[in-house]
């Protein structure tokens, strides 16, 4: 069986109506939580619901971020359709836009960690990095906290090993766009590793990346592929840039 590709979404809406274009998402049942631009079911099956994060969202609830997260969200969402409480198979970062899978139950969820383990997903991302970079490379420096400071990771010998491949896609006169294909799937792994090579991702200040052009980090997954838990093939996934990012690359013309 051929591979799915999807790259149209359903919108989810903060209000939770539904309306013709798809089922909404709605944020009613979240308390003391910041608004965020509407999310977008991406591909959803039996198994498997795929939603195009908003940046500024966190993925789950941790010390620091009790509520107000995409979990929070999915919960009545769930609930509504009697799938149990939301399990995140992965997450990114606050500041990153793109997508991310959540299995919809157990054997879904194992399923598809065993995959995630055996390195069969496969996850893309748009970075604009400050500086003009190789044509492509690839990075492979192991992270570890900084402690110096705890938000951040850098390269050391005794962290976990990291490894990202990149490629141009559009070169500015001070920015290049790239493709980057991380391989393992470390915190803040793309930022850091592209730090480290002295070109930051634009819009990053923890890595050297500010710019006041930019509102946010410029960082978006915006392909994801995974085996389909109940047959053959591969779920392929599609995310355009945001328009926010879109501008940004308009203005660099």
């Amino acid at each position: 069986m051929p591979d799915l590709v999807v790259r149209a979404g359903l919108r989810l809406r903060p209000d939770g109506r539904d309306d013709d274009r798809g089922q909404l998402l709605g944020d009613r049942h979240v308390a003391n939580q910041p608004r965020h631009d509407p999310l977008v079911v991406v591909y959803e099956d039996d198994d498997v619901v795929v939603v195009d994060k908003p940046p500024g969202l966190v993925t789950h609830p941790a010390y620091r971020n009790r509520d107000g997260t995409l979990w929070d969200l999915l919960v009545p969402w769930f609930t509504d359709r009697d799938l149990g409480r939301p399990a995140m198979l992965h997450r990114l970062d606050r500041a990153t836009s793109g997508l991310l899978c959540v299995p919809k139950h157990l054997e879904a969820h194992r399923g598809l960690e065993r995959a995630l383990r055996a390195g069969r997903f496969e996850k893309g991302y748009l970075a604009l990095a400050r500086g003009r970079t190789d044509d492509e490379g690839t990075i492979d420096a192991p992270l570890a906290r900084d402690p110096a400071d705890r938000r951040r990771v850098v390269p050391c010998g005794a962290g976990k090993p990291a490894r990202t491949r990149y490629n141009v896609v559009r070169r500015f006169s001070a920015h290049t766009l790239l493709r980057v294909t991380p391989e393992t799937g470390r915190t803040h792994q793309i930022r850091a590793h592209l730090a480290m090579l002295g070109y930051p991702v634009a819009g990053d200040p923890l890595y050297g990346g500010a710019d006041p052009a930019l509102s946010r980090l410029f960082l978006h997954a915006d392909r994801l592929a995974f085996p389909r838990v109940g047959g053959p093939g591969m779920v392929r996934c599609r995310a355009p840039l945001p328009v926010e990012l879109r501008c940004v690359l308009h203005r660099l013309k």
